[in-house]
């Protein structure tokens, strides 16, 4: 090796310690930028069913005799929920009980799921005539609107899921 091949090696070397530090610097700065600013501006809680359907109520300009059906609509909706899943659970555990036994049965276990389907669509069956009853209320600018918001956002009878609770 020659004396100038060492030279250039050895130079570059004091030159990457200072862009590295720089580097370091400048990431470290970023990751603590984005902490102050999560600090300073945390995201906007989730709204609670009945803050839902209160600003859809105000979204659709409802009069009196429009807010006390959709009052009815949206008590209806949670209750079919609330129904909703307490019959569908028992069969879904009940499919799932099978399922683990060492010779489950898949007749049973897909009678369970087909029982739970069943209560699924009869309650979809029913919120689709509660929904038309309700839309018959409203003018066809207050129905477009009620369409959009509910195929924009979470319906505000729907029950706010915990975290750790799964999708159905």
């Amino acid at each position: 090796m020659t004396t100038a091949a060492t030279t250039t090696r050895g130079a570059g070397r004091p030159r990457l310690v200072p862009v590295l530090l720089a580097l370091s610097l400048a990431l470290n700065l970023c990751f603590v930028g984005g902490a102050v600013w999560i600090r300073l501006h945390p995201p906007a809680m989730p709204l609670s069913p009945a803050e839902r359907a209160h600003d859809m109520a105000l979204q659709l300009g409802l009069d009196a005799s429009q807010q006390a059906a959709f009052d009815r609509y949206v008590a209806a909706m949670r209750a079919g929920i609330q129904q909703m899943r307490e019959g569908v659970a028992p069969a879904i555990g009940e499919a799932w009980s099978e399922l683990a036994k060492p010779g489950a049965n898949e007749t049973a276990v897909m009678q369970r799921f087909d029982d739970a389907a069943q209560k699924r669509r009869s309650f979809q069956q029913q919120l689709t005539t509660d929904t038309l009853a309700f839309l018959a209320t409203l003018t066809p600018e207050q129905r477009g609107k009620f369409v959009d918001l509910a195929r924009r956002h979470p319906s505000p009878w729907s029950p706010s899921r915990p975290e750790h609770e799964g999708g159905h």
